[in-house]
């Protein structure tokens, strides 16, 4: 039997995300973004998902963050995105440094 329909006005909420090759992050940072503290990052099989936390500015400062990490997420803050998809195969932007392999 299917699913009743949902009720009148509610909808799916959509979120968006900054699409960046993982390039933009240092070869240390890469290996070692799911364990740094107050970073939210999950590794995918080309690259990592992480989350871009509003207070990024105080995390970057308690935690020491990589150089790197800020100004990401700042950029994807920037745009409504509270996610970064970090993917090898993605573009590289002119915004960001890029780090070689």
């Amino acid at each position: 039997m299917p699913a009743d329909p949902p009720a009148a006005g509610t909808h799916p909420h959509i979120r968006s995300f900054l699409d960046l090759t993982t390039l933009h992050l240092a070869v240390a940072t890469r290996d070692a973004l799911n364990s740094i503290e107050g970073v939210l990052a999950y590794r995918l099989e080309h690259g990592w998902l992480m989350y871009a936390p509003e207070s990024a500015d105080e995390q970057a400062r308690a935690y020491g963050w990589p150089e790197e990490l800020l100004p990401i997420v700042q950029l994807a803050r920037a745009h409504n995105c509270p996610y970064i998809l970090f993917d090898a195969d993605a573009d590289v932007t002119d915004q960001l440094p890029v780090f070689d392999d």
